[in-house]
């Protein structure tokens, strides 16, 4: 996703993000809080675990120094390094956003009946935007499909579906979502263009 494509992509989705904010993020967050219960509720908390940045970094450094160190293979290491960055800087990228941002999360709206933004706060509840499950979800799913195409599907799929689950299970409103998916991409776009050329990686 380059060129045209990507700036499309980020324009589409922001504009979306900011319609939903009016319009969409308070009526889904009010249904999904009444229906998404029982069955439906418990598949989409193991869903959302998916989009936890923790075991993925902690994997790709492992990797990383398995296949730098004990393997000697630079090729396989330069991968997991990359992954590592991917995940990392999506996220203190999304962490800083959420801190600026202070938007209060859904549970808010029901329990105080709090909606919108409230800028530089640190507390969890004043911290919905963006999704930081769905900024590490999608910067994956991007780094599959440039690195393993043919499991680009599968990966856009399971990123979507962690996006979902946030806004199911109440911990973000669905304008959180798009962008934290926008974050995700994005990051690793840049990456891509800057990642240093010794260490440049090839698709599979």
């Amino acid at each position: 996703m380059k060129g045209s494509p990507l700036k499309q992509y980020i324009i589409i989705t922001f504009f979306i993000a900011i319609c939903a904010y009016f319009v969409l993020d308070r009526t889904i967050a009010e249904w999904s809080v009444h229906y998404c219960v029982g069955g439906c509720n418990d598949f989409f908390v193991a869903v959302t675990q998916l989009g936890i940045s923790t075991p993925y970094l902690i994997g790709s450094a492992l990797l990383f120094f398995y296949f730098h160190y004990i393997k000697k293979n630079l090729y396989k290491s330069h991968h997991a390094l990359f992954l590592f960055a991917v995940v990392a800087i999506s996220g203190i990228i999304t962490g800083i956003i959420k801190v600026i941002a202070g938007r209060v999360r859904p549970c808010m709206l029901f329990e105080k009946v709090l909606y919108g933004f409230d800028f530089f706060h640190r507390n969890s509840d004043m911290n919905s935007f963006p999704s930081g499950h769905t900024t590490t979800a999608f910067a994956l799913a991007m780094y599959i499909s440039l690195y393993w195409p043919r499991w680009a599907v599968i990966g856009w799929i399971i990123a979507i579906a962690v996006g979902v689950s946030r806004v199911l299970l109440t911990k973000h409103y669905l304008s959180d979502v798009l962008v934290g998916a926008l974050v995700g991409v994005i990051t690793v776009s840049i990456l891509c263009i800057y990642w240093p050329k010794k260490w440049r990686l090839n698709s599979a």
